[in-house]
């Protein structure tokens, strides 16, 4: 798809994209910016900001247990307003697209940059399972080969909110050994999960399905990111 093609399907940002990015490259990207005004965090106490550390390592388990996953919170209490803007950001993708079934392909990732092309590369990584580069004009998204086919369909998507950002704003994702920028990794995981499983789509399998193993086969994804989406919608 060209870069004329590409322009003349996607619509002007809005405002409330316009909002998300100003937030993604406010500070140093550790930290919610809107954490002192947070009224889910006001309502419930609960914060995924504050769990991002258990967030992080329940997405690298390979195997799931419901109960191992209690410290998840359900949006019961309502959707803070950066997880909104996410999930905002991923419907507005899949609409353009007009997927409308799981699973999503991953060929969506070439709507993400209007004026460059955006290819997939697996290669063995030894310490990430995804990185992005900027290579003249294309944008390279690496995956390790060595994960299963599911888990490099969540990196995908996860390292496509990086080139999203990178081409709205200025942001500041995490690098080895640091935790500056650790907050904007936990966007990038929720703009994966909102856009791999979009929540009616997840709410209405699980009314048919209700197995954990039968869900994540259907969309496509890792047990542990479906695990802790059926957590959040308040499914399980």
């Amino acid at each position: 798809m060209s870069g004329e093609e590409r322009e003349g399907i996607m619509p002007k940002v809005p405002s409330w994209e316009i909002e998300l990015w100003s937030y993604v490259s406010s500070g140093d990207g550790t930290y919610c910016p809107l954490c002192n005004r947070c009224q889910k965090r006001e309502r419930d106490g609960w914060c995924p900001d504050e769990n991002k550390e258990d967030i992080n390592r329940f997405l690298d388990e390979r195997e799931c247990n419901f109960h191992s996953y209690d410290s998840i919170r359900s949006e019961a209490e309502g959707i803070c307003r950066l997880g909104q803007l996410v999930e905002m950001l991923a419907q507005k993708y899949l609409k353009t697209a007009e997927v409308c079934c799981p699973p999503v392909s991953t060929r969506l990732v070439t709507l993400f940059d209007q004026h460059h092309r955006i290819e997939v590369r697996r290669l063995p990584l030894r310490v990430y399972h995804g990185a992005i580069w900027r290579h003249k004009d294309s944008w390279v998204i690496q995956v390790k080969d060595s994960d299963v086919s599911a888990t490099q369909r969540f990196t995908i998507f996860h390292e496509a909110f990086h080139i999203l950002a990178h081409s709205r704003t200025n942001p500041v994702f995490r690098k080895r050994g640091s935790i500056v920028g650790s907050f904007n990794e936990l966007l990038a995981d929720g703009f994966a999960s909102c856009i791999l499983m979009p929540r009616q789509w997840v709410k209405e399998k699980w009314t048919e399905i209700k197995d954990l193993d039968g869900m994540a086969e259907i969309f496509a994804v890792p047990k542990s990111a479906m695990c802790i989406r059926l957590k959040w919608l308040g499914l399980i």
